[in-house]
């Protein structure tokens, strides 16, 4: 199965490499690399890295205007030659040189599987994981990140996706632009029958960078995420879980928003959210994708 590896970057030449490097390195024969430059401020750069690499099987792609998160890894997909896309974000790397030849395995094994969780472990101040638990199961069962198991959602700083998948569910929002992006593809995915798969043998670290989400950065991720929290509530959850749901996240948001100083942003985040609500047809998840997500960690109360 031909792999293609979607990397998106803006501004971020030099953290780049590195994960370039690490997905080069895999002792999988079978894949290609293709990287968009999203409307970076120096496109030479990009060049140039490419250029050094000196890789025929790396492919740069250029956006005179930012497309975000979203619409970045939607134009990335539709040139993609490979069954498999695995996506990972640019201030991370692949630790092992194996996770192509595991991916392809999980996908060749488990038909039902349309997606691959990765490991995903911040290195910075302080340590963490970006694994599809809620922060509670991992306080009471910590190993819980060393088992592979079927899981609700996933992650999106590195992830594996059946080609089919896109073509039954369809790309990401491109509306969504930043944050949530891999939840709605999550109940899109698992509400017509695909399971995600999360493999803690596909190890990741991450190396959390400044936003490049707009002018503002952080500001305008705040406004983004609350935005975008409203489109998920109204869209796919059943009615019992619309109003817990927007509670505790927006009372998150508005906490994350206070302590910042960007009110600003969570004030135009609830405008917007609401407002986009008249555009946005329900579509709650039925009974099957309930089940499932009740049984593996699903999103569902926040």
């Amino acid at each position: 199965m031909k792999i293609s590896a979607l990397i998106g970057s803006r501004n971020r030449y030099a953290i780049v490499k590195k994960c370039l490097q690490s997905v080069l390195s895999q002792a999988y024969r079978d894949f290609e690399v293709l990287l968009l430059d999203d409307a970076s401020e120096d496109p030479e750069s990009y060049e140039e890295l490419v250029t050094e690499l000196n890789d025929a099987r790396v492919r740069l792609i250029r956006n005179e205007k930012p497309l975000g998160v979203s619409g970045g890894r939607n134009m990335l997909m539709q040139q993609a030659k490979g069954a498999i896309l695995f996506v990972i974000d640019d201030d991370a790397y692949i630790v092992n040189k194996n996770a192509f030849s595991i991916i392809a395995e999980i996908f060749e094994e488990k038909r039902d599987v349309g997606i691959v969780a990765c490991k995903v472990q911040n290195y910075g101040a302080v340590e963490s994981y970006l694994v599809p638990f809620k922060k509670r199961v991992l306080r009471k069962n910590p190993t819980i990140v060393d088992k592979g198991q079927y899981v609700g959602y996933f992650l999106g700083t590195a992830h594996a996706i059946r080609k089919d998948v896109i073509d039954t569910c369809g790309n990401y929002d491109a509306n969504l632009f930043w944050g949530c992006e891999e939840l709605d593809l999550s109940y899109k995915a698992v509400s017509i029958g695909w399971k995600i798969w999360y493999e803690p043998s596909i190890l990741i670290h991450h190396l959390p960078q400044p936003s490049v989400v707009g002018k503002r950065g952080e500001y305008d991720e705040i406004y983004h995420q609350v935005k975008n929290r409203f489109y998920l509530a109204w869209r796919y959850l059943p009615w019992k879980y619309v109003l817990p749901y927007l509670g505790i996240w927006m009372g998150k948001h508005f906490w994350d928003a206070t302590k910042h100083n960007f009110l600003g942003a969570y004030i135009r985040g609830v405008m917007a959210g609401l407002c986009s609500l008249k555009k946005v047809p329900r579509n709650p998840l039925n009974r099957n994708a309930l089940q499932y997500l009740k049984e593996n960690w699903g999103r569902l109360w926040y």
